[in-house]
């Protein structure tokens, strides 16, 4: 019975830590989705400014 109980316990501990570490990957997903989102959204500025400075330095 001890056996057993021990083995309960072993069992809830590991769900418990696998809970938490799909909780933390699901934090970890969501942080760097929202951090492409940013860059993606940079990059794109960054293309337009430098198709204007190219415009300006034809223009010339």
């Amino acid at each position: 019975e001890d056996k057993r109980r021990r083995n309960t316990a072993a069992s809830a501990r590991f769900r418990a830590k696998k809970k938490e570490r799909e909780h933390a990957m699901e934090s970890r997903c969501k942080n760097l989705e929202s951090k492409v989102g940013d860059l993606e959204r940079e990059c794109e500025a960054l293309r337009r400014e430098n198709g204007w400075l190219k415009g300006l330095v034809v223009g010339v």
